[in-house]
């Protein structure tokens, strides 16, 4: 065999190699991410997406026709929602996604010149970590939205970054800023930061200064849209927007004095083994005396900058909040904490990863030269060899047992994501009733039955309703909008529309009067009840469930009513 065609076939095994490789990695992210559609935010922001495009989709709804802060990623998934339905564009979306992740990976991997198996099983520690490690709620795989995009791009960064190959990084973190501002800005900002302070600045930036206004060119693209909806008054009647964000809607988010406890304790693990991978490449000198370890040097500093953001919003935090919750509240809803959540589980471990696979060949690579070690040099490299063999055997079995761990089909697989709160959130009536299936009926018979462009009053706890039955609501505690006007108003529509209560705190029943006064406000003449919470019907027109084309229509979890003009111009 001539050496023109071995050396074909060596290129034809590379790329079934790297094609393999890429097959692994996109299932491993479908083992961890894969869930019925809609996701938790599909149903928030597709058919935000859908009306972009279309108006007469759910027109009058407040969310829907606020400003749109993820300009990019609405205008490519409400182009596909012209021809293809919500559930086919969430697919496509994710597929997408997904594809990207695991090529950006496997150039991460690459530039630390780790093995496919080690990728591998990096790939799976990383996801893992996010989901079950985060402090304030990130998430990097899932459901498909502008962060989906945005992640990847930012991975394609720091393997150029860690290549030393930084005209691209401005780019792929422009790219990232394109898709969603926060997650390309935060992770931009700490690659930029590193590259400052390296030697020989001003030669360098002169380099540079084309790829950065690049870079810049592709970010303004995603940050003006975003800053656009803050440019209004922040406050209005003695409400601010930042505040309603911070301390209301998303401070699961934003405010650590609120997260919940749990998220504490899984931050603290985090960054303990941060903290413990730091020191051993320390210790180790690994991130010196070469170019590959000058580059995870440099993902480690980026990393490291995360957990210093992330501390300068919990100081914003804990001394602001209390006395100036106003500074407080403009500052948090940048989300300081969303890039530690990300870049400190994945420098850990495919830090640790690179340490354990150099130490092995440097180990083997000892073996030819046995005339020049020492018997303590001898004795000290087989201790330390014990002790990554059982380090990289814990780490493996602990992934592969997180993996298994996703293999269950319990609800929170066979039942989408955006659809649970309104199956957990169950009234005081007790129902004997598939309360999904009702869900999904209901939404259904409002979809094929009502007018187009009819306005709801729905249920506070739900929030797939325009996803499911394609129709406007007066407010939705899932769907606030992103700028101070719309923030505002969705902030009194919530209070407005608020189910009353009992003097015990428990949800009662919506009386008609209650209902009227509500309709003539907001202009609705639709209601959709959950009948779990309300026992006794309003004096209104029921339109669901009825005989329908002479069968009953069984629904016991949700009925639909309908507000007729006459009553609404009864004196009051």
């Amino acid at each position: 065999m001539s050496d023109v065609q071995s050396g074909g076939e060596g290129v034809l095994r590379g790329r079934f190699s790297s094609l393999v490789e890429l097959w692994v990695y996109l299932c491993l992210i479908f083992l961890c991410a894969s869930s019925a559609v809609p996701g938790i935010n599909e149903s928030h922001y597709l058919p935000k997406a859908k009306h972009l495009w279309d108006s007469s989709f759910a027109p009058g709804d407040l969310f829907l026709e606020s400003h749109d802060s993820h300009f990019l990623t609405s205008m490519f998934a409400g182009l596909l929602a012209r021809w293809l339905p919500l559930a086919a564009v969430a697919w496509l979306g994710r597929l997408m996604s997904w594809l990207l992740l695991v090529w950006s990976w496997q150039r991460l991997r690459r530039s630390l010149d780790l093995s496919p198996v080690v990728g591998a099983l990096a790939l799976a520690g990383w996801l893992l970590a996010v989901h079950y490690g985060n402090w304030a709620g990130e998430w990097v795989v899932g459901g498909f939205e502008a962060k989906t995009i945005a992640y990847p791009l930012v991975l394609l960064g720091l393997a150029s970054m860690i290549a030393g190959k930084w005209q691209w990084v401005w780019l792929w973190m422009g790219a990232a800023m394109a898709w969603h501002p926060l997650v390309g800005g935060w992770a931009g900002l700490g690659a930029g930061l590193v590259w400052l302070f390296q030697p020989d600045l001003p030669r360098r930036l002169w380099q540079q200064l084309p790829w950065l206004a690049g870079g810049a060119a592709l970010g303004i693209i995603g940050v003006l849209p975003a800053l656009s909806g803050l440019s209004g008054p922040d406050v209005v009647d003695r409400v601010s927007a930042a505040q309603v964000h911070v301390y209301l809607r998303l401070p699961h988010h934003l405010s650590p004095q609120l997260f919940a406890g749990e998220r504490h304790w899984a931050a603290a693990i985090n960054l303990t083994v941060f903290i413990a991978v730091t020191v051993l490449l320390w210790r180790t000198n690994q991130q010196q005396h070469s170019q590959q370890r000058a580059g995870a040097a440099r993902l480690l500093r980026v990393a490291w900058l995360a957990v210093i953001f992330a501390l300068i919003g919990l100081a914003i935090d804990g001394l602001l909040s209390q006395d100036r919750p106003d500074i407080a509240a403009r500052l948090l809803r940048f989300y300081w904490f969303r890039w530690s959540d990300v870049v400190v589980p994945l420098a850990s471990l495919l830090l640790l990863w690179q340490w354990l696979a150099r130490e092995n060949r440097t180990t083997s690579d000892c073996r030819g030269d046995a005339d020049t070690r020492s018997p303590t040099r001898i004795e000290s490299t087989s201790g330390s060899k014990v002790m990554r063999a059982v380090c990289a055997s814990f780490v493996s079995v602990l992934t592969v047992v997180g993996l298994a761990s996703q293999l269950h089909l319990g609800p929170e697989r066979t039942i989408p994501a955006a659809d649970r709160l309104v199956v957990e959130s169950v009234g005081r009536n007790v129902i004997d009733s598939d309360r999904y299936v009702d869900w999904l009926a209901v939404c259904e018979w409002i979809r094929e039955s009502t007018p187009p462009d009819s306005l709801w009053l729905t249920p506070k706890y739900q929030q797939s309703f325009k996803w499911h039955a394609q129709r406007a609501e007066v407010v939705c505690w899932k769907d606030v909008p992103q700028d101070n006007a719309s923030v505002i108003e969705w902030y009194h529509r919530m209070e407005q529309c608020a189910p009353p209560r009992a003097d015990d705190g428990s949800i009662t029943n919506w009386t008609t009067e209650e209902l009227l006064d509500l309709s003539r406000k907001y202009g609705f003449r639709w209601v959709l009840l959950d009948r779990s919470y309300q026992s006794q019907p309003p004096a209104l027109e029921i339109m669901y469930p009825v005989i329908h084309n002479g069968q009953y229509i069984d629904n016991r979890s949700f009925a639909v009513m309908r507000i007729p003009e006459a009553l609404l111009s009864e004196p009051r």
